[in-house]
């Protein structure tokens, strides 16, 4: 009896799963999604190699004019399975470790794993790479103790490696690690400075000349950072400088003696104007490796 028993719910939850393909079937080839049906055919090990190749698409070259990157920017829509899989710090663990431990572009990712870390958190690289305890830290930090290593991967990657930020325009020389001083008094910067202000903790003290203690956004520490497009171009492609906010002076009109510090260049990726905002640029940006310049 209890073979039949359970030879029914089989039964029953082949059907159920039957049915949960063919929609799924007729989803992707209705919106003409990228679809990988053999996925489920591969063992253990080729899915990992997989996801493994997938999770360095944000570093995949781009071709041409094409400024979307290459087809694997974007995982499949593939089958329930596949979903389940897409989850398992089984594969996320080692996809993680692998961007900390890159020769290059590795530092950026260890930058952006800090900023989930409590503020007081003073961790060297050898500490910052036991993932097990970093990601126990962060996950009590988050207050989520089912924070995996997928959703870290997500976040270090949106927040701290290809981000948006705010665009001043002003052509002019930087350098790197060294700061420099503006007065800010057009309508749209007295705008982004207001807004930047107001991210930090101590907003009012921060305006006025005081110590900026950094705000946090989902989580992720914030420093007041903004794009400097200091070569005068504001285009997909082109280079621009990520400077932080380090001092700012807020006048009664809103114009503010601010000092910047560039930390980083960074390739200009998409770029939109704020809305009532007096054309202020947005812009989403990859944050380029030290080595990229020699900087």
């Amino acid at each position: 009896m209890f073979h039949l028993v359970d030879k029914s719910f089989k039964g029953r939850k082949e059907k159920r799963e039957s049915a949960s393909s063919s929609a799924t079937a007729m989803l992707i080839n209705k919106l003409n999604l990228p679809s990988f049906s053999q996925f489920e055919l591969f063992d253990d090990d080729i899915r990992k190699l997989i996801l493994s190749f997938v999770a360095e698409a944000p570093y995949q070259r781009k071709i041409g004019e094409y400024h979307q990157g290459t087809l694997t920017s974007t995982i499949p829509l593939v089958n329930k399975e596949f979903n389940s899989f897409a989850v398992l710090d089984y594969f996320w663990q080692p996809i993680l470790r692998k961007q900390l431990d890159h020769k290059y572009h590795g530092v950026l990712w260890r930058e952006g794993l800090r900023r989930l870390l409590p503020l007081d958190e003073d961790v060297d690289d050898e500490e910052l790479l036991n993932l097990e305890k970093t990601i126990r830290t962060i996950s009590a930090h988050f207050g989520n103790t089912r924070m995996g290593c997928r959703d870290i991967y997500r976040r270090v990657l949106t927040s701290h490696i290809y981000f948006d930020a705010p665009v001043f325009i002003m052509p002019c020389q930087v350098q790197m690690g060294e700061i420099y001083g503006l007065h800010l008094f057009e309508p749209r910067y007295r705008i982004m400075v207001h807004e930047l202000m107001m991210g930090c903790e101590n907003p009012v003290e921060a305006s006025s000349g005081g110590k900026i203690r950094f705000g946090r956004q989902n989580g992720v520490v914030a420093p007041p950072f903004l794009i400097h497009a200091c070569l005068g171009r504001v285009a997909p492609g082109e280079l621009a400088v990520l400077v932080q906010l380090v001092w700012c002076h807020t006048y009664e009109r809103g114009t503010a003696d601010v000092r910047l510090l560039p930390v980083s260049w960074v390739r200009l990726d998409r770029i939109w104007l704020r809305r009532n905002a007096h054309n202020l640029f947005y812009a989403k940006a990859w944050r380029l490796p030290p080595q990229s310049f020699g900087s």
